[in-house]
């Protein structure tokens, strides 16, 4: 059930990004009330540096495919 709801979830707020002329930090802040659940997750993942992990981590999978497609573009 929790997965479906997660599901759902990230569906509406994709198609709202979508349809929307606003940026996703835009809407974000729309929907998040001050000292609410979603600041108070948001605030953790900011002083855990989670946003810095992702981009390092998609860097990291670049790099790697540059790499690889170096290799395979060898043949």
């Amino acid at each position: 059930m929790a997965v479906r709801i997660a599901y759902r979830t990230f569906a509406g707020g994709i198609a709202l990004a979508q349809q929307s002329e606003h940026p996703p930090a835009v809407l974000r802040a729309q929907v998040t009330s001050k000292g609410g659940t979603t600041e108070r997750a948001i605030l953790h993942m900011q002083d855990a540096h989670v946003e810095e992990a992702i981009v390092a981590a998609v860097k990291a999978a670049a790099e790697r495919a540059r790499e690889l497609g170096d290799v395979l573009g060898r043949d």
